[in-house]
């Protein structure tokens, strides 16, 4: 089992909120519980993403603090509204807050914020003056500052392409049961199926496609090289590290309750390593046959959680 890092900007900031009460959740088991990573979706432009267009991770993580059993408040601005400087500032005096999606385009202190405009990221908001906002970012900052005026620039968002509104925030969260492990596990697979019986149908309405049918055209393009340099970028940077990664936690969730599964997301994680190592070596063609193999494993692992049977809440 790898241990290490991996691109959980939302799961790491709302581990941290967590904290804030002296409670201790992995990162890990919020990525997992959020279920971003279920699915696979190639959009028009041609990009290929790990994901589903059921779980943004504005709307999953907020369902994985659930199934743990907190409750929290959630600030969602009108699209018209001015950045809520004023109310922020009040919460952080008895709260941390986890501000997302931001845009990374405008948070100075990264020195590679200049690259990264359009990107979404998530981050813990600790204290604030008349001047910056004090950030814990998860990307390796902590402890840093933000302007006001680029906290406003990134914190709108408005080039990040999900959201359900400019500014959102989470903060005051509390424990308001205590659900045991059995619990927590049976709701996790209702909320996977979910994900996977409806994934398809949103995809259809905003014309991605979705599952292996994403994974047969996006490797035909591969083997045609017919993939945009934004395309290959995405797989280099970001879709294949960050998926083995998240695979791989799946797989440990798994182990001591489905070994099936576990094998399944075992595999995937080995598979998509190989991706990114090809992917690296523009060697389009093989890395088409490994994505060709993924895809196989992923039909099979969405079969297996649509077949669980699990108790109606």
């Amino acid at each position: 089992m790898y241990i290490g890092n991996g691109a959980y900007c939302y799961a790491n900031s709302a581990s941290m909120l967590i904290k804030g009460i002296d409670e201790n959740v992995s990162p890990s088991l919020l990525e997992v519980l959020s279920g971003v990573s279920l699915g696979v979706t190639l959009y028009g432009n041609g990009s290929l993403f790990l994901h589903n267009n059921i779980a943004d991770p504005d709307v999953a993580i907020s369902n994985a603090m659930k199934i743990l059993g907190f409750a929290f408040s959630e600030e969602i601005s009108a699209e018209d509204a001015e950045c809520p400087l004023d109310q922020l500032r009040n919460v952080l005096k008895t709260s941390t807050a986890i501000l997302g999606p931001v845009d990374m385009g405008y948070l100075t202190y990264s020195p590679n914020h200049r690259y990264a405009k359009g990107s979404d990221h998530y981050v813990l908001a600790y204290d604030m003056d008349d001047q910056y906002v004090y950030l814990h970012d998860p990307a390796g900052f902590p402890y840093v500052r933000l302007s006001l005026e680029n906290l406003k620039l990134a914190w709108k968002a408005k080039d990040i392409p999900y959201g359900r509104g400019p500014y959102q925030y989470w903060h005051s969260i509390k424990r308001i049961n205590q659900p045991a492990d059995e619990e927590i596990y049976e709701n996790s697979i209702r909320y996977f199926q979910q994900i996977y019986k409806e994934t398809g149908k949103v995809g259809a309405t905003i014309g991605a496609k979705t599952g292996t049918e994403a994974i047969a055209s996006f490797c035909n393009k591969l083997e045609n090289h017919e993939i945009t340099e934004a395309a290959a970028d995405n797989l280099k940077y970001f879709v294949f590290q960050l998926g083995a990664k998240r695979a791989n936690d799946f797989s440990a969730y798994f182990e001591k309750r489905n070994p099936v599964l576990a094998r399944l997301k075992r595999k995937q994680s080995e598979l998509l390593g190989l991706c990114h190592s090809l992917a690296v070596e523009e060697d389009w063609q093989n890395l088409s046959s490994v994505l060709r193999d993924f895809g196989k494993i992923e039909e099979e692992f969405e079969r297996e959680i649509l077949a669980l049977e699990v108790y109606v809440s």
